[in-house]
């Protein structure tokens, strides 16, 4: 097993661990708290909070060790690959800030009203559109890898 052969497979359960957990937050996981399992919702999306920032480095780490495997600067801009990678990163940075608001700001907002007896209907709605956001975006991260490494 080659290196390159390494890193592109830890990329890829980076991005496993790191979609697939969320999608299974929010399609399994939500709607059950919504219909009364707030609190164990809040305590499961607390606990899972190290793997998925965990899977988030490895992906981001991985990310930029591949691109460095692109080949030269000049073939990547003449391939056309140069733009949906920008597009790519770009995209990626905007999924990891939405992570980053759902889990270090919407998480502890569901937290807090479970506390203190508050509404949780607010945070679970927040923290559900940021996840359909973060989903939407990946499907499209997706893409534009795929299309770089066919270049």
């Amino acid at each position: 097993m080659t290196l390159a052969l390494l890193v592109v497979w830890l990329h890829l359960l980076g991005v496993v661990v790191w979609v697939g957990g969320l999608m299974y937050q929010a399609h399994v996981l939500l709607p059950a708290a919504r219909r009364g399992a707030t609190g164990m919702f809040a305590e499961v999306l607390r606990r899972g909070r190290p793997m998925t920032w965990t899977a988030i480095a490895l992906v981001t780490l991985t990310g930029f060790y591949n691109v460095t495997r692109l080949g030269p600067l000049e073939r990547v801009m003449e391939s056309g690959a140069a733009l949906a990678l920008a597009l790519k990163f770009m995209l990626a940075l905007a999924a990891i800030a939405v992570s980053g608001q759902r889990d270090f700001a919407q998480v502890p907002r569901l937290a807090r009203a479970l506390a203190a007896g508050d509404d949780p209907r607010p945070a679970l709605s927040a923290i559900a559109w940021m996840d359909r956001a973060v989903l939407l975006l990946a499907v499209v991260i997706v893409y534009l890898g795929l299309a770089v490494s066919r270049v």
